[in-house]
């Protein structure tokens, strides 16, 4: 059986895709922890005061949606490093596995921006969380005009 190799382009895409997705899950990950701890009533010698002003309690926003959109954030940069993964390793499931992770990211990303824009308590939180979510959705809508013109230009 014969070792595929990835073209350069496919390997420099996986890592591209393998750091954004380590961001993403290192950005998801920690808000959820702490997320969860704020729902179990743990509090660490913190005032609520002290934990809203990271996160989306600043924003007028519940704790629980917190950790729901933090779970979702994780679990995206995941995707995307199992993506990079395949890319990388000329898999044939990385196209499979990079179309998930764009069709979600922008569900997911668009979800935000949406509760961000319209819920959200005006401050620096938000604008911060809008930009955070925008870049996010960008990359999703991105990765995602860059697989179907990898698809295109694939077809005989």
């Amino acid at each position: 059986m014969a070792v595929q190799r990835p073209s350069r382009r496919a390997a420099l895409a996986g890592d591209f895709l393998m750091v954004c997705g380590g961001v993403g899950l290192v950005a998801g990950l920690v808000p959820f922890a702490v997320s969860c701890l704020r729902l179990a009533g743990f509090g660490l010698g913190l005032g609520p005061h002290e934990w809203a002003a990271h996160g989306v309690e600043a924003m007028g926003l519940s704790v629980a949606w917190a950790a729901l959109s933090s779970a979702c954030g994780a679990f995206l940069g995941g995707l995307l490093i199992a993506a990079g993964l395949g890319w990388r390793r000329a898999r044939p499931w990385a196209p499979t596995a990079t179309l998930i992770y764009a069709l979600l990211g922008i569900t997911v990303t668009g979800t935000d921006l949406a509760i961000f824009a319209l819920a959200a308590r005006p401050g620096r939180m938000r604008a911060a969380m809008l930009i955070a979510d925008g870049l996010a959705f960008a990359l999703a809508l991105g990765t995602l005009i860059a697989l179907l013109a990898w698809h295109c230009r694939r077809r005989p």
